[in-house]
């Protein structure tokens, strides 16, 4: 007997409806990444450029799919069970992007500890759930059907998902650890380590959470699509932990708890500003100004309800030549 339909339509619908939200969200944190780290090393910089074009990709894939479901297909119950591209935007695609956040995250882990142990592992994890994505994607498209796939793909599943969620596990206790070794006594930079620490909690947990929801819908509800809700936006919490990590240098001015921003060595190419969107003190990590009005300080980003603009600061002997 067929499953009701609301059970094989309902998570299709939220998962497209996250995987639209989540594309905002990282069009958002890589326009704020643009503007405010224009001196940060070229590795970074490849980084956000290569998943905001694969995030892109896959959001166009996923997209079609979900057209020929609900559109083009409506109330079609055989196109229901068909995968369609969903192989290669959620497992494939998926599983690269995952990989790319992983091992920027080890390179991180291993410019911190200067040891190569854990990164090693992270790495090594990093290409196992890469490589069951990639493997379980072929396989279910070889398949053509959810309700072979979730027969056939269970083990080639686990180790993708697994894989993923050990690796979080692993980098966030990791970066924790050594991001609070690194505190210097100095107020700027502990307060940059304290923020990327609750960063590093927040977004591992996240990413970690949803892998395993992900593989426990998938292993625990048959002929269902329970387990596409979370699936078909989960790229997209990498690419935005990803991003949300970079951006973490970034300043609210005149916020709470703020102060003078400290240089993070690992992304930075400059300790003095060149005018092109770091703090007042050249900085290089570049601030943000929330306000209601359009409010501009030397070299701030300003963002207001309105508009986005920047400012780059003058030298007080060059005012008089600007004047």
């Amino acid at each position: 007997m067929p499953p009701p339909i609301v059970q094989l339509t309902g998570p299709l619908l939220l998962g497209h409806l996250f995987n639209w939200g989540l594309f905002g969200c990282l069009t958002v944190q890589s326009y704020i990444y643009y503007l405010a780290f224009p001196n940060d090393r070229t590795l970074p910089k490849v980084i956000v450029g290569w998943v905001v074009i694969i995030e892109t990709l896959q959001t166009i894939l996923s997209t079609r799919d979900a057209f020929r479901v609900f559109g083009t297909n409506w109330g079609n119950l055989e196109n229901l069970n068909e995968i369609g591209w969903l192989w290669f935007s959620t497992p494939v695609l998926g599983s690269i992007i995952t990989s790319t956040a992983q091992l920027f995250f080890g390179w991180r882990i291993y410019i911190l500890s200067q040891k190569i142990y854990i990164p090693a592992v992270t790495i090594v994890l990093s290409f196992v759930q890469c490589g069951a994505g990639l493997w379980g994607g072929i396989f279910a498209h070889q398949l053509g059907l959810f309700s072979e796939v979730q027969i056939h793909a269970s083990p080639i599943t686990s180790a993708w998902l697994g894989g993923a969620a050990l690796c979080d596990v692993i980098i966030a206790i990791s970066m924790i650890y050594y991001l609070l070794k690194s505190r210097t006594g100095f107020h700027k930079t502990d307060m940059l380590l304290t923020r990327l620490v609750r960063v590093t909690v927040e977004t591992g947990l996240i990413c970690a959470t949803f892998a395993i929801l992900d593989l426990v819908l998938f292993l625990s509800f048959e002929n269902n699509n329970y387990h596409l809700a979370p699936s078909i936006a989960l790229s997209k919490l990498y690419t935005n932990s990803l991003l949300v990590a970079l951006n973490a240098r970034v300043r609210i001015v005149g916020g709470r708890g703020t102060c003078e921003p400290a240089d993070d060595f690992m992304l930075s190419t400059s300790l003095a500003s060149r005018g092109t969107g770091a703090d007042v003190n050249s900085r290089s990590l570049g601030r943000v100004q929330m306000s209601s009005e359009t409010n501009q300080t030397d070299d701030d980003i300003s963002i207001s309800p309105s508009k986005m603009s920047y400012t780059p600061s003058v030298p007080h002997e060059k005012q008089d030549e600007v004047v």
